[in-house]
């Protein structure tokens, strides 16, 4: 399953979603969307599977978005390692 995912720089996850349900026909929400702020980043990414039934708030502490390669893909917040920039 993918998810859209909106996270900092860093790779800590602000946000969590997946799809709705309604395919191509519109959510009835007016205004719905993922807006990111400035120094926030959307990917729509591949969900492991280990973590599919979990509730997606939970994601937020478990996950985090490893932007190290040229796809950014969910690893586990244990196996992460953060890379801290020096803030300008």
């Amino acid at each position: 399953m993918k998810v859209f995912v909106v996270c900092d720089d860093q790779g800590r996850i602000i946000s969590i979603n997946k799809p709705g349900d309604v395919g191509d026909q519109p959510s009835g929400i007016s205004g719905a969307g993922i807006f990111p702020e400035s120094g926030q980043f959307v990917h729509y990414i591949e969900l492991p599977a280990e973590f599919a039934k979990k509730p997606l708030l939970d994601l937020h502490t478990e996950l985090r978005v490893d932007l190290k390669n040229e796809r950014p893909r969910l690893v586990k917040a244990q196996d992460f390692t953060e890379s801290f920039r020096e803030k300008k």
